[in-house]
């Protein structure tokens, strides 16, 4: 028997040991590759998220609600900072708090977060030093007027939209985020590579909104001042294009809290006699009456299934036309006896009520319409001037723009488009019905009555001396939480369509709780008249100023209201409203308002340097003048402050970049 001679042995041991480190290292590079690799890229490199830029929110004609600006975020690990003065010098000029400084240059911290946000140029010397780790993050900026916050929402901590567009369209808005690695070594020192593995980001999506800027900035400033001068809780004004369905303006003010929300489409009241147009119409819909039908108004009060009714016009007798232009209650609840508790359910479940509106807003309030199954009976009655019934004041502006534009109800737009970051158009809103709720004969009917509801009726303060103008006034007892119908609590409210015949705006304007008088002709119908002189004088509101010049009143003959109306007998005539009716002759050429006048007048630029560029903003547009931002030092205008120029120019406005 042979034995193996000591050389062999080891020959033997040296091929085994190659052929198990072969095999080996073929098992780690080829099954176990991908993994290691995976692991040396972690321990040679760090991800880190290069934030993109948010899409910008504008108005509809491209000017900017909200829009975003790059900044930082520093951190520093102390333990590995060498230089503490010149660290601390950094983060003193870059605005870091002397608190935080400290902080930073503690040797017995392992980790500070500092919560100051600088702009990349401020903190250039701070983020070389070895041991400061910068975040890239955006800030959002506002610079609509107040109320488009609301409406447009906030963005949070993390870049991410938290109420509002924001939150609704917060995937088009925020982008894809792009991500760097950044290489070090074993001393976690960073170093430069052009082969580092990036991965592209795409900024987000431009929305391009409904609401005009300048008639926004006119609703809530005409808003504000009524809310103030009326001692009113809060307030409401809603402007539509009856005939695409699209929100021109938006604007809400809560007193007691100081706030702006999006009430317009949150919040139900209980409408009041602005609903009576609607229970009109379904009754001529059905062939139920004629616009001279009378019925007996038994001089203002009547009982009907134990609620007793009153009027302030007390008659004895009124027509359809006349229930409708002095908003009779007693009028009103005898007409719907002629429809079944489901017909007048339907009528206005048709128009919107108790319904969503379908607008891309979170949180938005059906409002409220119990079925004829769980109705008592007095709600026929109820429901016909306008309780036991809560609407949104979106939902009734959309009812009364079916008025306007002939029987169509029409799905809101508050989005107009969608633009990539390259201005190519993703999406574009198109006009969409969703039913129609009565014919364009019925639709010019009530028209005509609402012309005379202001020309000659309750609704009289909205009228303009130039322009046809029709609407309705609505006054409800408020609602106390758990105690049922508070007193003298009350909700007045108007609802206009301008110019009268064919209309290109739906007004609605509600105020909460008015002190003094609370009747919606005495309180919101002037709030209207107001935010439409506004408009007349603006250069941009929206406006289709030829169809308004073929729509003054030049004549007569050419009114909708050419045949003279009935007008009371002067005895009957004893309310302050009443009292103020005026001759059933159309004026003839009577001149145009003081604000169609004001097209012509002059602004002088005010002085807005030091000013915040919101402020600046709002100084500017308060001063009836356009604003458009520009590169420059903060607060310088173009043309000069103190110059006078025209109402409605274009002031470019540095933005301090």
């Amino acid at each position: 028997m042979l034995r193996p001679s000591r050389t062999g042995v080891i020959h033997l041991a040296l091929v085994a040991f190659a052929v198990a480190l072969v095999a080996r290292a073929a098992y780690v590079g080829l099954w176990e590759g991908r993994t290691w690799a995976e692991h040396a890229a972690r321990e040679h490199g760090t991800s880190a998220p290069a934030t993109v830029s948010r899409g910008p929110i504008l108005d509809a004609a491209g000017r900017p609600f909200a829009i975003s600006r790059s900044l930082i975020r520093l951190a520093v690990a102390p333990g590995e900072i060498h230089d503490r003065a010149a660290l601390a010098r950094a983060l003193t000029r870059a605005g870091v708090g002397a608190v935080w400084v400290q902080r930073a240059v503690d040797r017995h911290r392992v980790w500070v977060d500092l919560p100051t946000r600088v702009l990349p140029g401020d903190a250039a010397s701070a983020a070389a030093i070895r041991g400061v780790y910068v975040t890239p993050v955006a800030e959002r900026i506002a610079l609509g007027p107040d109320g488009v916050t609301a409406i447009a929402g906030h963005v949070g901590p993390e870049g991410t939209g938290i109420d509002g567009i924001e939150e609704t369209l917060d995937s088009l808005l925020r982008g894809d985020q792009s991500h760097t690695v950044v290489l070090h070594d074993a001393l976690g020192r960073q170093l430069e590579s052009p082969s580092a593995p990036v991965t592209a980001g795409r900024a987000g999506d431009a929305v391009l909104l409904t609401l005009n800027g300048a008639l926004q900035e006119i609703c809530e400033r005409t808003l504000d001042d009524a809310v103030l001068r009326m001692g009113a809780s809060g307030g409401d004004v809603v402007v539509l294009d009856p005939h695409d369905g699209a929100i021109l303006a938006l604007a809400s003010r809560r007193r007691a809290t100081g706030d702006v929300a999006a009430t317009t489409m949150t919040e139900p009241y209980e409408p009041g006699s602005t609903i009576k147009p609607f229970i009109a119409a379904a009754l001529l819909g059905r062939g139920r009456v004629v616009p001279t039908d009378v019925v007996d108004t038994h001089t203002g009060q009547l009982v009907i299934a134990g609620r007793t009714l009153t009027d302030s016009h007390r008659l004895p007798s009124m027509t359809l036309r006349e229930v409708v232009r002095w908003s009779s209650n007693v009028g009103i609840a005898q007409f719907v006896q002629r429809l079944s508790p489901h017909e007048e359910y339907e009528a206005l479940r048709d128009v919107g009520f108790g319904s969503p509106t379908g607008v891309p807003f979170p949180g938005e309030a059906a409002g409220t319409l119990a079925d004829p199954l769980h109705w008592s009976k007095q709600s026929p009655v109820s429901l016909a001037i306008g309780y036991e019934v809560a609407v949104t004041p979106l939902q009734l502006a959309l009812a009364y723009a079916s008025i306007a534009n002939g029987g169509e109800l029409l799905e809101p737009a508050l989005v107009r488009e969608i633009r990539g970051p390259d201005g190519a158009v993703l999406y574009r809103r198109e006009r969409r019905v969703v039913r129609r709720v009565m014919s364009p004969d019925i639709a010019r009917q009530v028209r005509d009555m609402l012309i005379e509801t202001v020309a000659h009726g309750t609704a009289a303060e909205a009228d303009l001396p130039s322009y046809i103008v029709a609407g309705k006034t609505g006054t409800a007892r408020r609602t106390e939480y758990g105690a049922g119908y508070g007193r003298n609590e009350y909700t007045a409210s108007f609802v206009g369509l301008f110019p009268g015949r064919d209309p290109q705006y739906v007004i609605l304007v509600k105020l909460d709780q008015p002190t003094g008088s609370y009747y919606g002709g005495k309180t919101a119908a002037p709030v209207f008249r107001a935010i439409l002189e506004a408009a007349l004088a603006a250069r941009d509101a929206s406006l289709d100023r030829g169809v308004l010049a073929a729509d003054r009143r030049v004549s007569a003959t050419s009114s909708a209201l050419a045949v003279a109306p009935e007008i009371p007998d002067a005895d009957t005539a004893d309310t302050p409203d009443a009292a103020r009716v005026p001759s059933a002759t159309v004026p003839i050429d009577r001149p145009l308002s003081h604000a169609v006048a004001a097209l012509a007048t002059t602004a002088v630029v005010p002085d807005v340097r030091g000013w915040t560029l919101r402020g600046a903003v709002h100084a500017l547009h308060r001063a009836g003048l356009e604003v458009e931002l520009k590169n420059g030092p903060r607060g310088l205008t173009d043309p000069a402050a103190g110059s006078t120029v025209r109402t409605g120019t274009i002031v470019r406005l540095g933005d301090g970049s």
